[in-house]
């Protein structure tokens, strides 16, 4: 039996359309536990730099092709505010929410990944799941209700 393996959703076209997952809800509420990619996970951590409030600005930006396991885009202290990502894969948007109010330091999206750790426990954390699939470009964007600078960060591990 001949086949082409794209039709199997292998190969450079295979790029992610659309993410879909908990946290792809307008107003999602965060996991009730820190997000700490960066300990266990090993995942590369980015400061969102300056920010003014309800504006995107581009914290990520990788040209492909290539692939991200894990990504992750959570609060940096316990001031409150909303956390927006938007994640732009080859020029099409796949992700774009914003969370409910967060007052609580390593709260926010897990984008692509997944927990790991003690269900009920307190030790959590992000490991690498299925991936974000890019063939040309991957960007990552935040924005906070509030003008502030270094206060949300994203973790990710890139392929």
């Amino acid at each position: 039996m001949a086949g082409n393996l794209s039709e199997l959703g292998f190969g450079a076209n295979n790029t992610t359309r659309q993410i879909v997952n908990a946290d792809a809800i307008a107003g999602f509420t965060p996991f009730n536990g820190d997000i700490d990619a960066t300990s266990t996970g090993r995942s590369k951590e980015v400061l969102s730099g300056a920010l003014t409030a309800n504006t995107l600005a581009t914290v990520l930006s990788l040209t492909g092709p290539g692939e991200v396991p894990l990504l992750t885009s959570y609060t940096k202290d316990a001031t409150v505010r909303t956390v927006r990502t938007v994640v732009i894969v080859d020029g099409v948007t796949v992700f774009d929410f914003t969370s409910a109010s967060i007052g609580v330091a390593k709260r926010g999206a897990i984008v692509a990944g997944q927990l790991a750790g003690v269900p009920g426990g307190a030790t959590y954390y992000v490991t690498q799941g299925n991936p974000i699939r890019f063939s040309v470009s991957l960007v990552v964007q935040q924005a906070s209700n509030l003008t502030e600078t270094d206060k949300l960060a994203l973790a990710y591990i890139a392929l």
